[in-house]
């Protein structure tokens, strides 16, 4: 079974591996840079969020 410290770890690697793909996305796309890099930071935001939620969920189950 796994533990807590696994699920944890594996939920912020796809939570990075997600920010990595729509990073990779983003820039192959062309446009203007400051939107690109105000969609990134938008991005960025909404992880971190994810994880901030993952994390407290997890110490409470």
């Amino acid at each position: 079974m796994i533990e807590k410290v696994n699920i944890l770890i594996i939920i912020l690697i796809l939570l990075l591996l997600f920010y990595v793909v729509i990073a990779i996305g983003a820039k192959k796309k062309s446009g203007n840079p400051p939107e690109i890099k105000r969609y990134l930071f938008g991005v960025r935001v909404l992880i971190t969020l994810l994880a901030i939620v993952a994390f407290v969920l997890w110490l409470f189950l």
